[in-house]
């Protein structure tokens, strides 16, 4: 029987989300982290196309996590000579994830950060719906990276994340004479990376842990007003 696996790549929180330190103070940056993996985790968990969930990780908390909910962790070896370059790192790591779960009898691959909070499972599964075979991938609307990467079989492609990612990804499969479909799907549009993507998400409509959280910290109150040039 083919299964169809997701794939979340995911630093230590005390190591996400460094460019919003100009809002936001280490310890926030940490817990919004936490919130929206859980919320991603949470839409994946409910995609009927999901068989199973991996997390790509070489922080402990990350993996007792994952453990606790019933997911597998894949242990993240930084690779020392990309060293200097986080998204060989990533991408190395990715690729040995991919021929691991490939060789687990996996028919598909989902690739997916863990900083899309308002991200669904009716998102996700219009995804896998609209993928045939091949790859098929998200763009994200503000630096051309991939927001979301279906591969069958999972090891189809090296991954090349990072800025204009999208586009690496497709020319790479049509360089193998793979097929490559590149979707506008809107919920997978916009991560959360920057403080503007902190206001976008003030006017979303969710109910997930990373708004609550947002709300309730006061941070969307004094990012708002940060915005507008009032003091916090």
């Amino acid at each position: 029987m083919s299964q169809t696996w997701a794939l979340i790549p995911v630093k230590a929180p005390e190591q996400s989300k460094t460019r919003l330190l100009s809002v936001l103070q280490p310890d926030e940056c940490a817990r919004l982290s936490r919130a929206m993996l859980m919320d991603v985790l949470a839409a994946l968990e409910d995609t009927p196309g999901i068989d199973r969930i991996a997390l790509l990780t070489n922080d402990d908390e990350i993996a007792d996590i994952a453990a606790q909910l019933g997911h597998e962790v894949i242990r993240d070896q930084d690779d020392s000579r990309a060293a200097n370059n986080p998204e060989n790192i990533l991408c190395s790591g990715l690729n040995e994830a991919a021929r691991h779960i490939a060789a687990q009898g996996a028919e598909a691959l989902l690739v997916i950060p863990g900083d899309l909070p308002t991200l669904t499972a009716a998102d996700i599964q219009l995804l896998l719906e609209r993928h045939a075979e091949g790859l098929s991938l998200c763009p994200a609307i503000r630096d051309g990276g991939t927001n979301a990467l279906v591969c069958s079989p999972p090891d189809a492609i090296d991954f090349q994340f990072g800025k204009d990612s999208a586009q690496r990804h497709l020319d790479t499969a049509n360089s193998h004479g793979i097929k490559a479909l590149r979707m506008a799907i809107p919920a997978f549009f916009r991560d959360i990376d920057i403080p503007d993507d902190l206001v976008w998400l003030s006017a979303q409509p969710s109910a997930g842990n990373t708004v609550k959280f947002l709300r309730q910290s006061g941070i969307f109150a004094r990012v708002g007003q940060s915005q507008t040039g009032v003091s916090a």
